[in-house]
């Protein structure tokens, strides 16, 4: 559905309770049609229906939406939400997901104040924003004598490097860079390291290392190179870093080689214990794909916090 009338999106701004969204999941109503989730069945048919209400109306709202056999729930948790219109002039900051300020209070209803954009408030936000300087703020709602403000943070994206650009590598690029990761794939061999194998979210690096002076976060690393000697090599340079995750492709056999190996180099138990060998959950199948899916659900399981 293409909008007739002013923009329009909703903003997940509290959650009680078990619910299939979270604080800070949106989608709006723009030029091209909806884009974004808010969780999806129901609960997401239910908040578009009310927001293509306001648009016609122009004006925003605050609802609540609970999960229970009203509406064909059973979850039990409660969702709140925000309706605001959007000035064509902003549907770029919601592209881009950047940092963005909601406003409201008794008396008006909610409206998008303000993106945060290089550094500073964007040249076409509106003139009042509140103090403090609310990029400092936590995510979330903030009640202050002003008025109640929720400040919608830009998605973190997850630092992942894939070592070697082969078939596993271009699954698990093709799946990461959808699930928040910021893709680095790192191989000299032009034939394997293109545009056609790689999504365009993946940046590709024609080298076998990143720089020694990259002061980028810890990163998740992914070494799966077309030799054993290399990925040895990368590996030994990888356990010099701050990594995240460190997973090394391969065979118990080819695990139990590297760690010998990595014995006999003089790294202990301490270094050791930052391998993952073979890396992701096990059982899960050979081929590409499978092995992208056995990687990525043991990484997905550590960001949410199920695993040190």
């Amino acid at each position: 559905m293409k909008p007739e009338g002013p923009l329009v999106e909703v903003v997940v701004t509290q959650v009680a309770g078990s619910a299939p969204t979270a604080v800070g999941d949106s989608l709006y109503l723009g030029a091209s049609g909806w884009r974004g989730s808010v969780g999806g069945g129901a609960i997401e048919e239910a908040l578009k229906t009310r927001a293509v209400t306001c648009r016609e109306q122009g004006i925003g709202a605050v609802v609540e939406f609970s999960l229970n056999s009203e509406h064909d729930q059973c979850c039990g948790g409660r969702v709140a939400a925000i309706i605001c219109p959007i000035p064509p002039v902003a549907e770029p900051w919601l592209q881009q997901d950047l940092p963005r300020l909601y406003g409201w209070d008794h008396r008006e209803r909610p409206r998008l104040m303000g993106a945060w954009w290089q550094g500073r408030w964007h040249p076409a936000a509106a003139d009042h924003i509140p103090d403090p300087a609310v990029p400092e703020w936590p995510a979330g709602l903030r009640v202050a004598q002003s008025g109640t403000y929720f400040w919608k943070r830009a998605a973190i994206r997850h630092p992942l490097w894939l070592f070697g650009a082969g078939h596993v590598s271009a699954a698990i690029a093709a799946f990461a860079c959808r699930l928040g990761y910021d893709v680095s794939v790192f191989d000299t061999r032009l034939e394997w390291n293109n545009a056609e194998r790689f999504p365009p979210g993946a940046t590709r690096h024609i080298a076998a290392m990143p720089p020694a002076e990259d002061t980028s976060p810890p990163p998740s690393a992914l070494v799966m190179t077309h030799s054993h000697g290399l990925d040895f090599a990368i590996t030994t340079a990888l356990l010099a870093r701050p990594i995240d995750y460190l997973g090394v492709i391969g065979s118990r056999t080819k695990a139990a080689l590297f760690r010998k190996r990595l014995r006999d180099h003089g790294y202990g138990d301490k270094e050791l214990a930052k391998l993952h060998m073979p890396m992701g959950f096990p059982g899960l199948g050979k081929k590409p794909y499978e092995v992208a899916v056995a990687v990525l659900a043991e990484l997905l399981q550590r960001r949410q916090g199920g695993m040190s």
